[in-house]
C-alpha cells in the first residue's frame, strides 16, 4: 500500500486504540440505524402492497379452522422454499441492502388452499435516494422510491406483474375442445 502524503502517516501514528474503538462504535451504530430504517421501509411497502390487493380479509381459513395471512414476509430458505421470517430477523447484506420475499396466497379455498407465490425484493439507499429491486435474474425491475405517501406504488405494481407473469408462464398452452 502506498500512502501519498506523509502527514497522513504522521496523523495515523497519533491514532490510539480509543480513537479506533470509537470510530468502530459509530460504524456499528450507523449500521443498526440503517437496518432499522430499511426494516421500517419494508413494513411500509408490505402494508402498501397488501392494501393495494383489496383483499377480502387479512386472513383466510383452512377447512381445519386455521387462519393464514394472505400476504406474508420472509426469506428464501433455499430456492423455491419460502420461510416466513419476522423483519427484525432479516439483516442487511454486505452491500447494505435488505433482501426479503413478499409471498401472496393465490388459493384461499378452505380444502385446497395455501398456494403462495413469492417475489424477491431488495431495498437500499443510493446516497439519499431509497431504491428497490423486484424479482430476480432477467425479471428484475429497479425503482427509485418516492418519499411521499404511496411511494411504493410502482414496487407494488411490479410485484403483481411478476406474479401475473408467473401464472401466465405456468398456464398450459394446449387447447382442448370438448367433443
Amino acid at each position: 500500500m502506498q500512502i501519498p502524503v506523509q502527514t497522513c502517516l504522521e496523523k495515523s501514528m497519533e491514532t490510539t486504540f480509543s480513537d479506533l474503538k470509537a470510530k468502530h462504535l459509530k460504524l456499528v451504530e450507523a449500521q443498526w440505524k440503517l437496518k432499522d430504517h430499511l426494516q421500517d421501509m419494508a413494513r411500509k411497502l408490505f402494508q402498501e402492497y397488501a392494501e393495494s390487493l383489496c383483499l377480502p380479509a387479512e386472513t383466510w381459513s383452512s377447512s381445519q379452522g386455521h387462519k393464514y395471512p394472505y400476504v406474508e414476509l420472509g426469506i428464501w430458505k433455499e430456492p423455491s422454499k419460502f420461510e416466513v421470517t419476522p423483519l427484525p430477523r432479516i439483516g442487511l447484506d454486505k452491500d447494505y441492502k435488505l433482501n426479503f420475499v413478499i409471498a401472496t396466497t393465490l388459493d384461499d379455498n378452505p380444502t385446497t388452499g395455501g398456494y403462495r407465490q413469492g417475489v424477491s425484493v431488495s431495498i437500499w439507499y443510493e446516497t439519499v435516494f431509497l431504491c428497490a429491486s423486484v424479482g430476480s435474474g432477467d425479471d428484475t425491475a429497479y425503482f427509485q422510491v418516492s418519499p411521499q405517501a404511496g411511494g411504493f406504488f410502482e414496487v407494488s405494481a411490479a410485484i403483481k406483474a411478476l406474479i401475473n407473469g408467473a401464472i401466465e408462464k405456468a398456464t398450459p398452452k394446449a387447447i382442448f375442445s370438448k367433443e
